[in-house]
């Protein structure tokens, strides 16, 4: 089985993981790590024809499905990309093999086309628990994956303190 796991590093990202982690160990699954960055995103920085050339090698890593040979592409936000490797790591000391993968755009078609790609039987997602005014303004990412995806969709709920306060 195959997980797409979106993180967006909010507080949600643990429990997320956590169920992804549960469930991959349960069915002997793996998990994709997906984070996607807006295309106006103020870290974007980058000059492909001069900066690759000074990046050093550990620096550049391959993107699953990517038309680039060996390890040509370019880590555009080396932090993320730090972060999604810490939680892969987490996942291989509990056994659970993953992939990591970092895409600019829509969230909803980002996230849509990496499953498609990837073969992916669930989708995870967590709920960040927005106002009703606010998903009426915005939307909501879970709201539009579930609405457009053909492969399960599984909603990691926001916990309130009281939740939290039964776990401890």
């Amino acid at each position: 089985m195959k997980i797409l796991c979106a993180v967006d590093f909010t507080e949600s990202t643990q429990r997320l993981i956590t169920a992804a982690e549960k469930i991959a160990a349960a069915c002997h699954g793996s998990v994709i790590l997906l984070h996607v960055l807006p295309p106006d995103n103020p870290e974007i920085d980058f000059h492909p024809t001069i900066e690759a050339h000074f990046k050093p090698p550990e620096k550049y890593y391959h993107e699953p499905g990517s038309a680039e040979k060996g390890d040509s592409v370019p880590i555009l936000h080396h932090k993320t990309f730090r972060l999604l490797q810490t939680i892969a790591d987490w996942l291989k000391d509990r056994n659970i093999a993953s992939e990591l993968s970092i895409i600019h755009g829509d969230p909803v078609s980002g996230i849509l086309e990496k499953a498609a790609q990837h073969n992916a039987d669930m989708i995870m997602l967590a709920s960040h628990g927005h106002k009703a005014l606010r998903k009426l303004i915005m939307g909501s990412v879970c709201q539009g994956i579930l609405q457009k995806s053909t492969i399960p969709v599984t909603i990691v709920p926001k916990r309130n303190e009281a939740t939290d306060d039964e776990l401890k």
